[in-house]
């Protein structure tokens, strides 16, 4: 009788097994897309190969212009005033807004002057070392909206001056 009631007991709780370990799981892969999706960073400054953290470096900068532009919308064109050293992505950038213009002005004193609106907003993006390009387009561009852009641990990327559309 003790066989009995021990084999009744098993198979009245066999359902808990299956359902505790589907449960963990559903809540693993829960916190894991929660973490990915709200508060991964991976922060250069932690990794200890020099080639990685240029690599990551390079990445982050990239993936904050590209959010910076679709935050601004199809709405704009964005110039790069000067050289930079982190280069344009235009794939991640394409992803994320579609039918933007990015330009790189790579002779500010002279190809500023030649831009024109067109009914859109125009976006200008000073990378370090390009600063001096500001006042130009404050005085050829009157109107705009100043800015920095920076990073989740608060270090500056770019600045920015935006005119919106007319």
């Amino acid at each position: 009788m003790d066989n009995g009631r021990t084999t009744e007991l098993e198979s009245q709780f066999r359902w808990i097994l299956p359902v505790t370990v589907a449960t963990a799981l559903l809540v693993l892969g829960w916190c894991n897309l929660n973490f990915y999706f709200h508060r991964y960073y991976a922060d250069p400054e932690s990794l200890t190969s020099k080639a990685y953290r240029s690599a990551q470096w390079n990445y982050e900068v990239q993936t904050v212009q590209s959010r910076y532009l679709a935050s601004l919308g199809p709405g704009y064109k964005v110039f790069t005033v000067g050289q930079s050293r982190w280069p344009y992505d235009p794939v991640t950038t394409r992803y994320l807004v579609r039918e933007q213009k990015w330009t790189l002005l790579t002779n500010p004193a002279t190809e500023l002057a030649s831009i024109s609106r067109d009914n859109k907003g125009l976006a200008f993006l000073f990378f370090p070392g390009n600063e001096q390009y500001q006042q130009t387009t404050h005085q050829l561009f009157p109107g705009g909206r100043q800015g920095e852009v920076t990073n989740r641990r608060g270090k500056h990327l770019f600045y920015t001056y935006v005119l919106t559309p007319p």
